[in-house]
Order: C-alpha cells, then sequence, then structure tokens
C-alpha cells in the first residue's frame, strides 16, 4: 500500500508530492526532480493543494535548493500555488513558454522568468545535469510544454495524458484509457494537433509519463501514445461519418457511454444508479447487458432516464462523447439534452456576466498595482516593466530621472503631509508637461522617471530644461522647488549588452540615477546627460564627517579621497545639519564612530 499522505519517488530523484484529494474527479500531480541536492518542481498546483505541496517539497528539499519551477502552461490549477513557494522563500525561476510567461506574471508572480524558447528547450540543473522541454502548441494553450528527464527517461506531460475519474490511483491502471478519453475530447482541439505532438515523441525513449492530471503511466506507454494519436477530440470540428455497427448497433454505442460513466462515477454509484431500470448492466464488463426497450427507441430513452434519475450533471459529464457519437453516426442529439442546453445557456449567460464583473475587478486589481499611492502615477514596478517590453521589442528608450532638490528641506518645515502634496503638484505638472506616451512614474521618495519612446537624446535634453524652468517657476507650492535631473538614451549601452534586455535595463537605470547623483553635486537645478565614469562610482558619493578638528578626522578623510570619495566636514551638530539640508549628502559619520574607523 502506497503511503499518499508522504512523497512518493516514481523514478530515481523523481517524486511525486501531490495531494490526495481529487477535486471533482480532477486530480492534480505536481513533481519534484532532485539531483545532487538541488530541485526542479513541475506543475506545483493550485492554492487548493498549496499547503501539501510546499510541506511535502520541504520534507526533501530545502527551498533555498528549489532552482525552478516548471509551468507546463498557465492555467490555475498549475500554476497559482507559485505565490505561497515565494512567500516561503523560494528564490529561483520560472521555467515556462513566453506564451505562457504573458499571462503567469498576472497571479502576481515576483521570480524571475526563464523563457525556455529562448534557451533552446533546454535547462541546466548544474554542470552535469539538464532537462529538456519539448513544445506542445494548443495542447490545449499556444504556449503548452512537456519536459524530458533523458537520465529516467521520464516524461513530465502536462494536460496531456491526463484523466477524469473518480477511482483514483497514483498509478494508471487497464481502465484508464477510457478516463483518458473523455478528457482530451473536451480539451484538445483537433485530431491533426493533437496526433503531431503524439508522433514527436517517437523520437525520445519513454519508460514513464507523468501527467499534472489523472495517473502516472508506468505500463504499456506505447499503448497509451497510440491511443490519442488516433482519437478523436475537437469536438466543434465535423469528424469523419461512420456507419452504425452491424452487431450491437445503438446499444453498442451506449456500451461506450456506459463505459464512461463508470469510469467517471465509479462501479458503485452506476450500479446504483441503474437499479430497476429499463436498462440492466453488466458492471464488471461495463457495458448493457440486457434492456427491455426496443432498439429505435434506446438512444432517446437512455438518457431521459439518466436526466430523471441524475438530473444534468450526468447528462453534462457525458455531453462530450454523446455529441462526438452523434455526429459520427449521424444520430439526433437526444431530447433530454435540451434541458442541459437550456440550462448550459443560462449559466453561460451567468458566467459571462461574471466574466465581465471579475475582469473589471482585475483590471481595477492590476491597475492598482502599478500605481503609486501617493500621486497615483505608475510605480517602479511598471517602470521597469514597461523599460523591460521596450527593449524587448528593439525599440530605443529615453529615461529622464529627475529629483526634487529641498522635499527633505519641506518635510522637516512644513510636515511629510506636505511634502506628499509637494510631489502631486509636480505629478500633476509633469502629466501636463508631456505628451500622452511618454510614461511618468514616481520611483521612491522624491524620485521621479520620464520613459520617452519617440525622442532623441537631444530632443529630451531641451525638454527638460523648459520643464526645469517651468517647475521653478510654479507658484501652487508652498516654496518654491528645484528638480535636478539626468537622462540615457538607449544608444548609449554598449553593443553587447543589447543581446540581453534585463541587462539593458539595468544599466539604463543605473546610469541614469548617476547621472541624477552627480547634477545634485553641481548644484540644485542642474541636468546631467553625460559622464565618464562608471554608474556607481565612487565620485558620486558624497559622506559628510562630523567631529571637532582632529588627527582621527583628518586621517580618516584623506583616506576616502584617496579611495574617491567625496568627503565633507563639519565641526558640531549645527554646521552638519545645514550641510545635510542642502542635499546631497549620502553618508554621515559622526565623532563617536571616527576614531574607531581610524583605528582600522
Amino acid at each position: 500500500m502506497i503511503d499518499l499522505t508522504k512523497p512518493v519517488e516514481v523514478a530515481q530523484g523523481l517524486w511525486w508530492v501531490g495531494s490526495e484529494t481529487t477535486h471533482q474527479h480532477l486530480q492534480c500531480n505536481p513533481y519534484l526532480f532532485i539531483k545532487d541536492g538541488l530541485g526542479i518542481l513541475f506543475d506545483p498546483g493550485s492554492v487548493l493543494d498549496a499547503q501539501v505541496v510546499l510541506e511535502k517539497t520541504k520534507s526533501l528539499l530545502p527551498l533555498s535548493n528549489l532552482k525552478a519551477i516548471v509551468c507546463s502552461h498557465q492555467d490555475p490549477d498549475l500554476c497559482s500555488a507559485i505565490p505561497f513557494f515565494e512567500n516561503a522563500g523560494f528564490k529561483g525561476e520560472i521555467c515556462c513558454h513566453e506564451r505562457a510567461a504573458l499571462l503567469i506574471q498576472y497571479y502576481g508572480i515576483r521570480s524571475p522568468f526563464y523563457l525556455v524558447n529562448h534557451h533552446t528547450y533546454s535547462y541546466s540543473l548544474n554542470a552535469k545535469t539538464s532537462i529538456g522541454f519539448i513544445f506542445g502548441p494548443y495542447l490545449h494553450f499556444p504556449g503548452s510544454i512537456m519536459s524530458y528527464l533523458p537520465e529516467q527517461q521520464a516524461l513530465i506531460s502536462g494536460d496531456l495524458f491526463g484523466s477524469i475519474t473518480s477511482d483514483w490511483h497514483l498509478y494508471a491502471d487497464e481502465n484508464y484509457l477510457d478516463g483518458m478519453k473523455a478528457f482530451h475530447e473536451v480539451y484538445m482541439p483537433s485530431h491533426d494537433i493533437l496526433a503531431s505532438a503524439m508522433e514527436s515523441l517517437e523520437s525520445y525513449p519513454i519508460r514513464l509519463i507523468c501527467p499534472q492530471h489523472g495517473s502516472v503511466i508506468d505500463k504499456n506507454v506505447e499503448q497509451h501514445i497510440e491511443t490519442l494519436k488516433t482519437m478523436q477530440c475537437g469536438l466543434f470540428l465535423q469528424p469523419k461519418q461512420l456507419n452504425l455497427p452491424l452487431e450491437g448497433g445503438v446499444r453498442s454505442l451506449l456500451d461506450q457511454v456506459v463505459l464512461r460513466l463508470v469510469t467517471i462515477y465509479g462501479e458503485q454509484e452506476i450500479r446504483k444508479t441503474f437499479e430497476n431500470s429499463p436498462f440492466t448492466l453488466n458492471i464488471k464488463k461495463r457495458k448493457i447487458a440486457k434492456t427491455t426497450v426496443p432498439e429505435e427507441r434506446m438512444w432517446e430513452d437512455f438518457y431521459s432516464f439518466l436526466e430523471q434519475k441524475r438530473g444534468v450533471e450526468y447528462l453534462s459529464s457525458i455531453s462530450s462523447l454523446v455529441e462526438l457519437l452523434g455526429k459520427q453516426y449521424g444520430l439526433v442529439i437526444p431530447t433530454a439534452f435540451a434541458t442541459l442546453i437550456a440550462s448550459s445557456e443560462r449559466t453561460i449567460k451567468e458566467k459571462d456576466a461574471e466574466l465581465k464583473d471579475l475582469e473589471k475587478k482585475l483590471k481595477g486589481l492590476e491597475e492598482s498595482m502599478y500605481r503609486d499611492p501617493v500621486t497615483a502615477l505608475y510605480n517602479k514596478e511598471f517602470h521597469q516593466a514597461f523599460l523591460l517590453k521596450e527593449l524587448e521589442g528593439g525599440g530605443s528608450v529615453v529615461s529622464l530621472v529627475l529629483g526634487i532638490d529641498n522635499l527633505e528641506r519641506i518635510n522637516l518645515d512644513y510636515g511629510s503631509s506636505e511634502g506628499d502634496r509637494t510631489m502631486r503638484i509636480l505629478s500633476d505638472l509633469l502629466l501636463q508637461s508631456v505628451e500622452p506616451n511618454v510614461q511618468v512614474c514616481r520611483i521612491t521618495g522624491g524620485m521621479f522617471a520620464l520613459l520617452c519612446t519617440s525622442l532623441t537624446k537631444e530632443q529630451a535634453i531641451e525638454r527638460a530644461a523648459k520643464l526645469g524652468t517651468l517647475i521653478a517657476e510654479e507658484d501652487r507650492f508652498i516654496v518654491p522647488i528645484t528638480v535636478s535631473m539626468g537622462i540615457v538614451h538607449s544608444d548609449e549601452i554598449d553593443e553587447h549588452k543589447k543581446d540581453d534586455a534585463a541587462l539593458m535595463a539595468a544599466e539604463i537605470n543605473n546610469t541614469a540615477a548617476f547621472r541624477l547623483r552627480l547634477a545634485r553635486k553641481k548644484g540644485a537645478g542642474s541636468i546631467v546627460y553625460t559622464s565618464t565614469s562608471e554608474a556607481g562610482s565612487r565620485s558620486a558619493f558624497t559622506i559628510l564627517l562630523v567631529d571637532v578638528p582632529s588627527f582621527s578626522r583628518d586621517l580618516l578623510k584623506q583616506t576616502m579621497e584617496k579611495e574617491r570619495y567625496r568627503v565633507l566636514v563639519a565641526d558640531n551638530g549645527l554646521e552638519a545639519k545645514k550641510l545635510v539640508l542642502a542635499g546631497g549628502v549620502d553618508l554621515v559619520l559622526c565623532e563617536l564612530l571616527i576614531p574607531k574607523l581610524s583605528g582600522l
């Protein structure tokens, strides 16, 4: 007996770490691969099972050693648990196709994405161990992937090879195939697309298939692949027209329906359902043993009985198969399904209304995630996302970063509420002064950024000068303010960094912040748009030493200046306060620290 309350090793180093709970006949299976103390988690699951999956994973591996989470696609049943792992300490990457990453980000995920289609569909866990990815477009999402472990010859197949059943086991049994058919009939788009994916698997030696739904397939792997390769799916497409079997007729088709019902609901429930009915079932053989209903009424009466006995739920669970059989053999959709259609139409309208409401809330939530609460401008997260998007698209960007020179003084003299009001007035000025396609963001404190995609650097410099004058002349501020600015154009970035958008974005941000710092050193209201030193150069940092004149203070000042820091000195607290309020001081070292530092 397998203890499903604990992780189960299904292959060497590959563990099932899921919950034994099945939700509406659908089981979700996360898998953890461990090699040399490092791990990769595949399809971690939903919020319903997140805590169980997290605890089982931690029982095998510290989260600090979990290097990546692989997402076969973007659906919540396999992605929505990721924030639980992040909150618990996961610091790795999210491996997926870029089409999936576009939607996965909306779960509020903070981890960086590793886009498999940008890395030759492979991922290296360490110098000796790599895994591969197999692109499975439109099965059932444009960015679906499968994962392949070469050493174990194991396929982590995502939704493919999944199954619907009430009688779930960790390992697939002889009845698994029909539940697998039930799942794929509904969720896969077409026979041609599915067959193509199965053909692509023929070049891989596969001993084990680990689907995200259903059970682990460790026997008759080729049979399961061949079943999907030849089965009909995509019910909105016109299937091939067939003739009714000579032996059995409609009853042989109903046997397929009985098989599907037993697969979904289990032997005991179906036996109870058909007690004292016109249809006597052989549950072990999963077919109709005898019936009192004539052949010409059998197709209608079978479903009428089901509707009366079990209602719309049962009809809904077999509707895909009945629709497929009806199209294949030219049979009219039974009258009982009119109830289902009417119910479905009502449900669709209700769900459509719910969806619109959810989309509205989601849009509001998404907007709030990217908005600064003080100024209502876009925030730092939006700034980074927009910059990356433009750079990945090959566009050019001018980044203009500005800082309010005397915001600290306003906060000290008039309170933080007046400081917030100052930033809101500045935000209003910035929005009124730029074109609609310029993104205005508040980065932090009194630091703002403008991202311009349609200006040359020379045009940006000219606009910056006019903007500085406009701000200085604004009379809504409680006291006049000035802003210092740093400007950088993406064309300035070294060529070898332009192939990596993330690296390029970091360089732009660092350079713009560095030039803002240089502008503040020059004096309030300055603009710096060139710099020969590298971003982060010590010459841009100012240290204030506060102590009475002494050998220790002079020695420390000389030492720091040799390290290319800019050093100011003050003999007492009042002098130090004036220098700090004047702005431009990055670090203050007071008299208590200087003797200790000089002794180093």
